[in-house]
């Protein structure tokens, strides 16, 4: 298990990590999202040990993570680090040496993860002649060459074709299935719908919401009505009293109610208006990650 405890990262006058906590079991896959500049990528590092925070600490099986235990960790980062210079077997060598694999490991492993990908051609091809989809393929076998039990992935689908994002998703789901503890960022929300059973979001260095993701789903969705009809202006103020409510147009209003107890007392202050619809909104994560950011994923 992965234990990050009270986190905090300063960057001179700036708190880029505030105080962040979660854990991750094994055999499960976190998502971490957040808006360009929140803290992801310093959060990543200090997981890692490659940065010291300057508050909390980050445990692995109840251990400090040192040079030890970094052999146990994976890591695809957001922007690529591959040598361009190297062959694909020459750097598979090269990473692998680093956490400490045989070569008779490395070249095994290697041609299982190249043939998996269907790219066991580009072996000897060096790195500068691979395309933008084959050098993060390249870039996500070297972080799981070494068979690690933590996995962390940055944008793991950045570049890839349709075709590739399926070889990447049922690798990561083969993974977890062999209870690799898994670290996922993207900004593909369907990716991160479909592969995360937790959540964390984050932004400005806090977490602003975690926990199981389809329980949060469905907190939302129960406090989200989608009402069509007219509805005096009187009413609409009284309603937003409960929560906030959006105009969309065509006599079509969006409320977001504090608390889903307050959707019968929404229902009595419409008794009077001419309403056509009248439901429970289901809400997308996407939605969830707007109302808690104010700014959607997609859009960054």
């Amino acid at each position: 298990m992965l234990e990050v405890k009270n986190l905090s990262k300063y960057f001179g006058i700036k708190k880029a990590v505030d105080n962040v906590s979660f854990s991750v079991e094994d055999g499960k896959i976190l998502g971490v999202l957040g808006k360009n500049g929140a803290g992801k990528s310093t959060l990543f590092r200090m997981i890692l040990n490659i940065l010291d925070p300057d508050e909390g600490e980050v445990l692995y099986n109840g251990e400090k993570i040192d040079t030890k235990v970094s052999d146990k960790i994976g890591y695809l980062p957001e922007v690529g680090s591959l040598i361009d210079s190297y062959t694909v077997y020459e750097l598979c060598v090269y990473y692998g040496k680093m956490k400490s694999m045989k070569t008779e490991d490395i070249k095994k492993n290697m041609f299982d993860l190249l043939e998996r990908f269907e790219i066991v051609e580009f072996a000897n091809m060096k790195i500068k002649e691979l395309s933008k989809g084959n050098k993060q393929k390249i870039q996500f076998i070297i972080a799981i060459l070494h068979d690690p039990d933590l996995i962390i992935l940055d944008e793991p689908f950045s570049g890839l074709d349709p075709v590739s994002v399926e070889y990447f998703k049922n690798t990561i789901l083969d993974l977890k299935a062999r209870g690799k503890t898994i670290i996922f960022s993207s900004h593909i929300m369907s990716h991160v719908e479909m592969l995360c059973e937790q959540i964390v979001i984050i932004n400005s260095g806090k977490v602003v919401l975690q926990g199981n993701l389809e329980e949060i789903k469905q907190e939302y969705s129960s406090k989200t009505l989608d009402i069509t009809g007219v509805i005096p202006e009187t009413v609409l103020r009284q309603i937003a009293i409960f929560g906030k409510v959006e105009d969309k147009g065509d006599n079509r209003y969006i409320v977001n109610l504090a608390n889903k107890e307050r959707i019968s007392d929404v229902f009595r202050l419409l008794y009077t208006s001419s309403i056509t619809k009248f439901s429970v909104l289901n809400i997308s994560l996407n939605d969830i990650f707007l109302d808690k950011v104010g700014k959607s994923y997609d859009e960054e």
